[in-house]
């Protein structure tokens, strides 16, 4: 057998009707052998998720492959025909997306969805597939028969990020696709996902390429590292290797990139927001937010942390007018805040706004980006983000790239 699985070669890829100078995937070349992990790293728009599709033999509406093959277990996927493709998607090749959220239908409870891969391959019964389920939903760290009923709405991101996990071992593929599952995630609970995939990786024999931003992160994880920029490889190698020795200026730039920067505390100005004795839980569950009190300057920045399901996001609904609180009281401006959002002045509506943890649900991709935020349209503008990026439609933007849009959408 042929220990290499996945064979990728000279892949170029760029944006329909673009020059050649504007390549997404220029001229990349590497390979994954059985049982093994590759990261992918690079800053957004690196091309990382490009070459992760491509390895489903898909390339995104708007972008064309111009060149090179992807060789999976000596198929050439390229040459199948598309029904072909598909039959391995999802059976022999899983993709695990940065929305955990968007991968899920909210009208079906998890282990429905879980098992729907399985029972399509036609190599498990439904008994057989759920069993299998429960069993890799245990190993990924979770209460798999409490889990397994809810519906996605009603765990936290660190569990739903596990559960899609589930649903893309379930079937027995070999090989996965991760990108970039961990981003939306507090520190803790990134270690912990991180740390429930590998063992579950491990225990399957499932190769995988681990697509991130964060180097040291992926020195966990994977076994070799291709470092992307601009669509081309600079630099690649074993994890350790290029851990303790980089030799590229931008390998080493990731590497210090995750050193905090402390910013100058605030100036005391009038209170904007205090939430005071709020408490507030979801139907069938003990209190998320239990008797919680804060306040927030004009000009400052509050940070909520917390490991996953600590009720961060649920006390952001409830400042929102999302969720209705069971008790205590929210002031604006000093003044008492409607609890429902239906219940709130157009001018609070206005001034309290959200960018979302998984902005990619909140775009219609149908649309281009400029169509949501054309009065504020500057804000895009500068060194980091071409002011042309507002001409592409919502699923042409890099998975890092959505929530500056959701920043620059007018109130």
């Amino acid at each position: 057998m042929n220990p290499t699985l996945l064979d990728i070669r000279n892949l170029s890829i760029r944006p329909n009707g673009s020059r050649a100078s504007a390549l997404t995937v220029d001229d990349v070349s590497l390979s994954i052998d059985r049982g093994s992990v590759l990261g992918l790293i690079g800053e957004s728009g690196a091309g990382k998720s490009t070459i992760g599709l491509a390895a489903l033999g898909y390339v995104r509406p708007g972008t064309e492959r111009i060149g090179g093959s992807v060789q999976f277990d000596g198929i050439d996927l390229f040459s199948l025909p598309e029904p072909q493709r598909q039959a391995l998607r999802g059976q022999r090749i899983a993709y695990v997306a940065q929305s955990a959220a968007a991968s899920f239908n909210p009208a079906f409870r998890l282990i429905d969805q879980i098992i729907e891969s399985s029972l399509r391959s036609g190599r498990f019964s439904k008994a057989a597939a759920t069993e299998r389920a429960l069993a890799l939903l245990d190993v990924l760290g979770l209460d798999a028969k409490t889990i397994a009923v809810r519906f996605p709405h009603e765990v936290s991101g660190g569990q739903l990020q596990r559960a899609m996990t589930a649903m893309a071992l379930c079937a027995g593929p070999d090989l996965i696709v991760f990108d970039e599952p961990t981003t939306a995630l507090d520190v803790t609970t990134q270690r912990e996902v991180l740390g429930a995939i590998s063992k579950a990786i491990a225990l399957e024999s499932t190769s995988a390429i681990y697509i991130s931003h964060d180097l040291p992160l992926v020195a966990q994880i994977a076994d070799s590292v291709h470092v992307l920029r601009r669509g081309r490889t600079v630099e690649a190698g074993k994890v350790t290797t290029l851990i303790r020795n980089p030799v590229d200026p931008y390998t080493r730039a990731l590497l210090s990139a995750g050193n905090p920067k402390f910013t100058a505390p605030a100036k005391k100005s009038e209170l904007v927001l205090a939430v005071l004795g709020v408490t507030a839980g979801y139907e069938r569950t003990r209190p998320v937010v239990n008797d919680v009190s804060l306040s927030v300057r004009r000009g400052e920045t509050l940070a909520l942390v917390g490991k996953s399901g600590s009720g961060k996001s649920t006390l952001g609904r409830i400042v929102n007018g999302l969720l209705l609180p069971t008790s205590g009281q929210i002031l604006f401006e000093g003044k008492p805040l409607a609890a429902s959002i239906h219940d709130r002045p157009l001018a609070h509506r206005r001034a309290i706004q959200t960018i979302h943890q998984t902005p990619d649900t909140a775009l219609n991709p149908r649309h281009r980006i400029g169509r949501y935020h054309r009065p504020t349209v500057c804000a895009l503008r500068g060194p980091a983000w071409p002011g042309a990026g507002t001409s592409r439609r919502g699923n042409a933007r890099s998975g890092r790239a959505w929530p500056r849009s959701g920043a620059a959408l007018p109130s």
